[in-house]
């Protein structure tokens, strides 16, 4: 028992002697560069609690290098260098309506309190790898409802006390660093920006903005082929002969753009797209727009041309409906069996005009049609 108790002395008394809470051993140092890693560890932590105890002192409080900003006199404040804003990775939860950024912001500031002999401690530079250790701004997120995807960065206790300072980047321009993103968007426009905070104009915030599309190349092509097939066929309806396989022609190709406009319906994200519409989306109701107007047009020329009349046209009208016809050759119509009962059966004539009518109407259409793509395109 008595061994016991001396044994456990003596290893007490060993590590009493060995702990030297103030490294007074560096003194005996040259040159940081010839300590082991292990005692520049220890170097490190001896300078870190020196610093502490100092802004403790400074203060008048505990743990003020970890808890407080370095700050004494009241007014004071803060001045953030912002270095560099980045995003690396963006995905969105369309259940949800949340969109989701990761990504850094690289900072610096002064804090007078990190301030020690360099003479004295054989070193430049203070390693803390802790977070908790050392007073850090509070910088929390806040989604602004606009119609850019934008993020503000504000500062919850110390909103007047931060006033940020934005670094100029690459040609002098501040922007957001998207070059290394990962996501299955495109990035069209990004910034960041100081603000004014909207309930306090004398607290400044970080304003960060990107203005993102999704892009797929593979679903582009899947969604544009079933249009570039169905939207021809109503181009080129005249081309097929009769009012009846015109009409027909029609049909088919209104069905074909209702299904694939289904197709394109089932693709929509459940979240939508806010206030902008894809051009996709417009170029498949503006060729369904087409497609049913010219059906209507080629209907009523159709019953009008059933009707069998009596009295013969102006002889101007029936020379140019022969002009045209001769000229375009879209439409063509037997002509309608005289009864025998008048020699003056007008049918033929009439039947002429509304070839010709049925053609200028589906010319004015493609026209209007061609036109109509070019201003969605540009």
């Amino acid at each position: 028992m008595t061994a016991l108790t001396v044994l456990v002395v003596v290893v007490a008394s060993v590590a009493a002697t060995a702990y030297d809470p103030d490294c007074k051993w560096r003194a005996d140092v040259i040159d940081a560069s010839d300590i082991a890693h292990h005692k520049y560890t220890v170097l490190e932590d001896c300078l870190y609690y020196k610093l502490s105890r100092e802004a403790d002192a400074m203060q008048g409080q505990q743990n003020s290098l970890s808890v407080y900003p370095p700050s004494i006199a009241a007014g004071e404040t803060l001045e953030v260098d912002v270095h560099k804003v980045a995003i690396r990775q963006m995905w969105m939860s369309e259940a949800f309506q949340e969109m989701y950024i990761n990504g850094y912001v690289d900072l610096s500031w002064k804090d007078r309190r990190l301030r020690w002999n360099h003479s004295d401690w054989k070193t430049d530079a203070l390693n803390i790898k802790n977070f908790g250790r050392l007073w850090v701004p509070d910088l929390n997120s806040d989604k602004c409802d606009r119609k850019h995807c934008c993020f503000n960065l504000r500062s919850s206790l110390y909103r007047r006390y931060i006033k940020y300072f934005i670094l100029p980047g690459k040609n002098g321009i501040s922007s957001l660093d998207v070059a290394l993103i990962r996501a299955s968007w495109h990035i069209d426009n990004s910034w960041v920006r100081k603000v004014a905070a909207d309930d306090d104009f004398k607290a400044e915030e970080l304003e960060m903005c990107v203005t993102a599309r999704g892009k797929s190349s593979t679903l582009s092509i899947e969604l544009t082929i079933p249009l570039i097939i169905s939207a021809p066929l109503v181009l080129l309806a005249p081309f097929f002969g009769t009012f009846q396989k015109q009409i027909h022609v029609k049909m088919f190709s209104i069905l074909l753009q209702f299904l694939c406009f289904q197709f394109l319906a089932s693709k929509t994200p459940q979240a939508g797209f806010g206030e902008s519409v894809p051009r996709i989306y417009l170029f498949y109701a503006f060729t369904l727009c087409m497609s049913v107007v010219s059906l209507i047009i080629t209907v009523i020329i159709s019953a009008a041309a059933r009707v069998v009349r009596k009295v013969p046209p102006a002889h101007r009208f029936t020379l140019l409906a022969s002009v045209m016809n001769a000229n375009v050759c879209c439409g063509m119509e037997t002509k309608p069996v005289i009864d025998g009962t008048s020699s003056k059966d007008a049918s033929s004539d009439w039947l002429q005009i509304h070839v010709a009518l049925n053609d200028l109407s589906s010319l004015v259409i493609v026209v209007a049609y061609v036109i109509g793509l070019i201003i969605i395109a540009f």
